[in-house]
């Protein structure tokens, strides 16, 4: 059936969007989104895997300027961003940037995971914004299990809160 709201689509016409950012499924395709979907289960699982003692959150609300997870190990918390990539090719964190803004006022530590591809270039940026603060890996499975965990303990690892 057509739609025939004009109200309902002539604003698509000159820039304007349907749905809000927020209300859009995670990612830029259906297949990106069912695949972040299926990493972020994938991270949940290790998380309590390696941590089996530790609260971890998950932000269920898709936001650029929030991580997906808190993990909390010790009383000390570690926002953990995912990033899904379709190709092997380069990560360059361009969706980054807010986040490492709101991080960097806040003091948080970060690990950035992503599913595959060299992060050089956004690891360049998470060291520019945050320093020894964040972290980037690639974690793809269980197999990956060790640099995530070293990641994370050398993070809980820092006894001063930065500024």
């Amino acid at each position: 059936m057509i739609d025939t709201k004009v109200r309902r689509w002539l604003p698509t016409w000159f820039g304007g969007r349907r749905t809000p950012e927020v209300f859009r499924p995670r990612g830029t395709s259906s297949r990106v989104s069912r695949l972040a979907a299926q990493y972020d289960a994938e991270v949940d699982a290790a998380l309590r895997r390696l941590w089996p003692k530790a609260r971890i959150y998950h932000d269920r609300e898709f936001t650029r300027d929030r991580a997906d997870f808190l993990l909390v190990v010790r009383g000390r918390g570690v926002m953990i961003e995912t990033k899904v990539k379709s190709d092997p090719g380069l990560f360059r964190g361009s969706t980054l940037p807010p986040l490492l803004d709101r991080l960097q006022r806040d003091g948080r530590r970060l690990l950035v995971l992503v599913n595959q591809g060299d992060p050089t270039p956004a690891r360049d940026l998470i060291n520019t914004k945050l320093g020894d603060r964040g972290r980037i890996v690639v974690w793809s499975g269980p197999h990956h299990d060790t640099d995530l965990r070293q990641a994370v303990e050398a993070l809980l690892d820092q006894t001063t809160r930065h500024a």
